[in-house]
């Protein structure tokens, strides 16, 4: 135990040394989290711009557009002559969908003849897409109801059997990955697993690689009394549980600061953050024991983490990426850890639920941490030493 505790001194003794490592260790990651809360502090999308081209310019047309401007999410803020300038809008950024109303619109929903209302919209941003095609999908199908009914009434039917026969299905919409319909709860947790993973990785390849760089590894194993566990787990103690503290209190400021739901359990998903910052700790020491110079080794790092969210199945899922997609999510401990934490902060899922992912996540760090007797034969090896 001496021993461990020396390893820690130490480590503690170089991070003292170094301001860039003090910052990146305990600034970096606040302000991040930080920038985070701030960007998806609205919680949800409003006024997002559209356009309509309004070929039919009747009363119900009108109507329908006066509705759909009357979301939240949308704001009509083109009106067109034509079906090419509104491609152009969307092309270039400056809308995000297109409504076109044929010829003769109203006179067809007079005769029941069904007319058809063109939508286009950029999914590229799929967030984007996939909301505003569900708000304008909702406003114009009340709308048309609504219309619908007066037409019947108009033809002599009762006002109550009208309204009946328009809408004879109800819909209990229940929404999985983000219950509360608010992407700052949504996309802040996944963002801040985000944040930490970039950091713990790659402080943990800078605290082991810059033993080799500086030539300090047999000093190193020394204060471990030359055992190689020993060195590791107490070099990255430091690093691991100054970086769950942050994380936890990012989570927890903002669910006490922003309302933000906790629903689950607070052990459970404290011991699942120690498993993922293990694992990451775990793969950065691959990246480590497999280069042997620290340069290379945090540019893996930072390839590995950089992808972390877009390959982690939040806006994209997994199981629809190219063989080679699937693979990479399925070695990144963020892809299971967002979907366990939104499972327990969000649902109030019971662990149990959720025991698969945290088997994924401890799969993923024992296999990073098979490469430790690789790390403690290169270690001894002077070759590997002072390189850049």
């Amino acid at each position: 135990m001496n021993y461990f505790v020396n390893v820690i001194k130490r480590e503690l003794l170089k991070i003292k040394r170094n301001k860039f490592i003090l910052f990146s260790l305990f600034v970096a990651p606040v302000l991040l989290s930080l920038c985070v809360v701030w960007t998806f502090s609205e919680g949800i999308l409003t006024k997002l711009p559209i356009a309509v081209l309004d070929n039919d310019n009747s009363d119900v047309t009108r109507a329908i557009i006066r509705a759909v401007d009357a979301t939240p999410s949308v704001n009509v803020k083109y009106r067109i002559e034509n079906v090419y300038e509104g491609q152009d809008l969307i092309k270039s950024g400056k809308a995000y969908a297109l409504i076109i109303f044929p010829h003769n619109f109203k006179k067809d929903l007079d005769r029941s003849k069904r007319p058809q209302i063109s939508y286009y919209y950029n999914n590229q941003m799929i967030i984007v897409g996939g909301s505003l095609t569900k708000d304008i999908q909702a406003a114009i199908a009340t709308t048309i109801k609504g219309i619908d009914a007066q037409i019947r009434m108009k033809q002599g039917l009762a006002r109550d059997a009208a309204i009946s026969q328009v809408s004879l299905i109800g819909v209990d919409e229940r929404v999985k990955s983000n219950p509360y319909l608010n992407y700052s709860y949504f996309l802040t947790y996944a963002s801040f697993a985000h944040i930490y993973q970039i950091f713990v990785t790659l402080l943990a390849i800078w605290a082991l690689g810059i033993e080799f760089r500086e030539g300090t590894t047999k000093q190193w194993l020394e204060c471990a009394n030359n055992s190689v566990l020993t060195a590791v787990f107490g070099k990255l103690f430091v690093y691991g549980t100054i970086l769950l503290i942050l994380m936890f209190l990012s989570f927890f400021s903002y669910t006490i600061l922003y309302g933000a739901p906790f629903r689950g359990n607070f052990l459970y998903c404290l011991f699942s953050s120690v498993v993922y910052l293990f694992s990451y700790q775990m793969m950065g020491l691959c990246f480590v024991a497999v280069l042997s110079n620290m340069r290379f080794a945090l540019s893996c790092g930072a390839f590995y983490t950089s992808l972390g969210f877009s390959m982690a199945g939040m806006t994209f899922p997994a199981t629809a990426m190219p063989a080679f997609g699937r693979f990479y999510s399925s070695l990144l401990p963020v892809r299971p850890y967002v979907n366990l934490i939104i499972d327990q902060m969000m649902k109030g899922f019971a662990p149990k639920y959720d025991l698969n992912y945290l088997f994924w996540i401890l799969c993923i760090g024992l296999f990073g941490a098979s490469f430790i007797p690789l790390l403690h034969k290169h270690l001894q090896d002077e070759k590997l030493w002072y390189q850049i």
